[in-house]
């Protein structure tokens, strides 16, 4: 394990000072420089301590907890950083207040009596109590308290916050990632240079540090401190929001706001909507004034939505909710779309969960072949559509090796800083062997490359290459246009499945109880305009007898999958309750099989000593129960050890299973025990040399079968749970 040099913390100060020396400096104010030049300029154990100090989680620290082994003149450290004013005691009312905030009840209570104060808590009263009464009596403690002596802060503390706050673009940043990035538990493009800043000048820095800052401590304030800052917002004493950074928190902090201040001052609530410019704020304020009856007022804003839509979302709103009070129209898009899905697909249950894999394998049985790609198959497309442009070109660079969202895509202005680039690109898709070799060269020269956009495996790549064969080449470039345009709005939402049959279609999937979200709505809706076929399928819980099932029976050298191997299978198809292939053999298991399985299965070394090894027939296995139901007799048993010794190989193995001792429990119940052996012998079904792999099959079968008549005479519609 590797680890890190004793003063680690030292150099990555250092490392986040080179930063903002390169890129930053201008964003800075000339009292943070000379603080900067100063600190370079303090001994190499001032800086430890300081830095020690600074990165504390608290911003007041007890000198006794400061105990280094790499500092090895504590005391002259300290004075050093007292007398230059690097660290203090607190002395203000403010800064009693922070210190008190962070004393534990113990001291809160050592602290009161030191002090004549009246009525104070009982002892066994909670800590927000004595908390609370400390605070109230603030006037009358005094700063030279022994208590308050043992503890110190650093006003560089603020400075600090705001130098990560510069690096990593955000709040939230810490010393701590260089510390993992160094023990390689975080992985960074660490071959890239220092970049940009984050900011072009220091008014957008502060404004974006300010509003950041407001909307972090909502969840922090009472609800005076909310009204406070919801009259201030309103008033325009905050001042206005200047770059991209400040208008998205400002926008969210007047939206969040006006929900936590509602219930308390409505029309302040109001009034906040209005000054933001988040859809959510513009739709909940649409439909508070036509819930006041205010119509008019409403439909006018509405109407400037659609005739200057800004936003896919508020827009999806805005035609919904003009459809829905303005028109004849009683009900939704979303409900027309999935009343517009056409007649239900019947799966078996065992799909509850894994209803794409249901599908897949239906369309599979009628030769359509159907791939589960959701949203990975658009953001792999649009990234390597646009991969200079996105991650190499100057323009679009990021500011250091811990970002891994291109800027241009973070503040979604993709398309205008590279609008030409894209065209000419696009340009080039003029047929479907350009597309699928342009993307076939781009996955071959950057595969692993790290980033946040997609992720990179095999089978969706070959899945991205199915699509470019076949898929419409205007509406793929129209498509990936809109995604240029708005990615945040259309990096999610896509369909669940893709069918290839000579054409591209895709197919949303509803299983009861799922409804259609309006993201996804919206996406559809975009690929449907590109021109793309786009369908929603529902899906209902219920025995199709149509579906293969392939009983299995293992049996084994023990009962520990990640120890014991395999030492016989048997697989038997079975098609509307008959029998339709079957596929058997002993396992060389390649160690010695325990004498008492021998006594139970009969199968000895011997006879497995010939056998073909695991490896030499798992594809044979692998084909067989394809597009199957895989059911077992405690099927969590053969199952996972079929999935074990697919693992040993680096493959997986994933089918939807069903358990005949749970069905049966269900469908057949009322017997003592629900072993093999004894249901079969209570139902009447034939198990001739029980522990023999094809014989339990067998037998399985039959208790599969009568299973599966009752779950159709007593439910020919079974839903989940039913």
């Amino acid at each position: 394990m590797k680890t890190l040099p004793e003063k680690y913390y030292l150099t990555h100060f250092f490392e986040l000072l080179d930063y903002l020396t390169q890129t930053s400096w201008d964003l800075l104010s000339d009292k943070q420089r000379e603080k900067i030049n100063e600190f370079k300029r303090l001994s190499q154990d001032a800086q430890c301590l300081l830095v020690r100090v600074i990165n504390r989680k608290r911003d007041f620290v007890c000198d006794t907890d400061l105990v280094y082994d790499e500092i090895t003149d504590y005391d002259q450290a300290y004075q050093t950083l007292k007398t230059c004013g690097w660290i203090s005691h607190a002395t203000s009312n403010s800064e009693l207040e922070g210190l008190i905030s962070e004393l534990n009840k113990t001291q809160l209570i050592a602290l009161v009596k030191t002090h004549t104060f009246d009525e104070p808590p009982v002892k066994s009263a909670k800590k927000a109590q004595w908390l609370d009464y400390t605070l109230s009596q603030i006037e009358g403690i005094h700063p030279a308290s022994a208590i308050f002596q043992e503890y110190f802060f650093s006003p560089f503390k603020a400075d600090f916050s705001y130098f990560l706050f510069l690096f990593f673009g955000k709040l939230g940043g810490a010393l701590s990632q260089f510390s993992m990035r160094d023990l390689g538990v975080m992985q960074t493009q660490n071959q890239r240079e220092q970049g940009n800043a984050h900011f072009e000048h220091r008014e957008e820095a502060l404004s974006a540090y300010q509003y950041c800052n407001l909307y972090s401590e909502l969840k922090l304030l009472p609800s005076n401190s909310l009204i406070e800052h919801a009259r201030k917002l309103v008033s325009g004493e905050y001042t206005s929001p200047e770059g991209q950074l400040a208008k998205v928190k400002y926008d969210h902090l007047c939206y969040k706001l006006a929900n936590l201040v509602a219930s308390e001052d409505s029309d302040l609530s109001a009034a906040l909507l209005t000054l933001s410019a988040h859809p959510k704020a513009q739709e909940k304020y649409i439909r508070q004034l036509y819930a006041q009856g205010q119509h008019d007022k409403c439909k006018e804003l509405i109407e400037q939505i659609l005739d200057a839509p800004g936003d896919e979302q508020l827009l999806f709103f805005a035609e919904d909710f003009y459809r829905l009070k303005f028109t004849q129209s009683r009900t939704s898009l979303l409900t027309d779309m999935l009343r517009g899905s056409g007649a239900p697909i019947a799966l078996d249950e065992a799909y509850v969960g894994y209803v794409e894999q249901g599908l897949v394998e239906y369309y599979g049985r009628s030769e359509v072949q159907a791939y589960h790609c959701e949203n990975k198959l658009w953001r792999t497309l649009f990234c390597l559509s646009f991969w200079h442009e996105l991650f190499e070109d100057s323009r679009n660079a990021f500011s250091n090796e811990f970002e891994r969202t291109p800027k241009c895509i973070k503040d979604n202005y993709f398309y205008q800083v590279f609008e030409v680039e894209i065209e000419q690109r696009l340009s080039t898709f003029s047929s479907n062997s350009q597309l699928l070799n342009w993307l076939v060269k781009q996955a071959s020269e950057k595969f692993g490359s790290h980033n946040r956009l997609m992720h990179w495996h095999p089978d969706g790549l070959a899945q991205l290459f199915e699509f470019a064969k076949h898929a419409p080449l205007d509406a793929v470039c129209k498509h990936l246009r809109a995604m240029s345009k708005d990615f945040n709005g259309l990096k999610d939402g896509y369909p669940d499945l893709m069918l290839c049959q000579n054409s591209v279609k895709f197919v949303e999937v509803k299983a009861p109880g799922d409804s259609l979200r309006r993201n996804q709505l919206i996406t559809i809706k975009k690929l449907i305009e590109s021109g793309f076929d786009v369908s929603v399928q529902t899906v209902q819980w219920q025995v199709q007898p149509d579906q293969p099932y392939v009983i299995v029976d293992i049996e084994t050298t023990g009962g520990k999958k990640e120890h014991d191997k395999i030492t016989e299978i048997a697989m038997i198809k079975v098609l509307n309750g008959k029998i339709v292939g079957q596929w058997h053999s002993l396992i060389n298991p390649q160690r010695r099989i325990p004498r008492y399985i021998t006594e139970l299965t009969g199968i000895d070394n011997d006879m497995v000593s010939d056998a073909p090894i695991f490896s030499e027939v798992i594809d044979d296995i692998d084909a067989f129960s394809q597009q199957a139901i895989f059911v077992a007799h405690n099927v969590n048993f053969d199952f996972g050890f079929i999935k074990a010794e697919f693992a040993r190989q680096e493959r997986y193995f994933k089918r939807a299973k069903l358990c005949t001792v749970q069905l049966g429990r269900k469908w057949l119940p009322g017997h003592a025990s629900y072993s093999l052996g004894k249901i079969c012998q209570d139902l009447g079904i034939a198990l001739n040399g029980h522990h023999r792999a094809l014989n339990d099959a067998m037998a399985t079968v039959e208790l599969f079968n009568l299973i599966n008549q009752k779950r159709l005479s007593d439910n020919p519609q079974e839903t989940k749970g039913g």
